[in-house]
């Protein structure tokens, strides 16, 4: 068995699209891609493409055995706080895979060194990861095709 304690670290990414209920946010460093509904952002401010996004995230471990995990702290009402979920792995390359975090709450899209797995990396298999909701930092003068 995988001996690894996946912890969660503060990052950054950049929105890059903006829709009537989500939006995707590229990771700084070409790390991937993320895209949640828009009630996971903290704030009152109407998101742009350039907004700049700070939130809490871990490396993906593949479990055979999926807690109980529970979402209920995924709230803006506080400040952003790690919480430990579930997903669901979607799709497999040969750089990335990406996976649906559980009760709607989006997408993350990584490159496979993001997981940790001693079972195959395989579309259907259960994984768990640290994620928060998002705060608004700032926002770039830049191009939409540049982020």
């Amino acid at each position: 068995m995988l001996d690894y304690m996946i912890n969660p670290i503060k990052m950054g990414g950049l929105v890059k699209e903006v829709n009537d209920d989500q939006i995707k946010v590229h990771l700084h460093g070409r790390l991937g891609v993320i895209t949640v509904p828009n009630r996971l952002v903290t704030t009152k401010k109407k998101l742009e493409p350039g907004h700049e996004m700070e939130f809490y995230f871990s490396y993906i471990r593949v479990v055979e055995n999926p807690y109980d995990y529970d979402s209920s702290d995924m709230i803006t009402e506080h400040e952003i706080t790690p919480c430990l979920l579930g997903g669901k792995i979607t799709e497999v390359n040969d750089t990335a895979a990406k996976v649906e975090i559980m009760d709607g709450l989006g997408t993350v899209a990584v490159p496979r060194r993001w997981y940790f797995t001693d079972i195959p990396l395989e579309e259907g298999k259960d994984a768990e990861f640290y994620f928060s909701c998002m705060d608004v930092v700032g926002k770039r003068d830049i191009p939409v095709e540049s982020i």
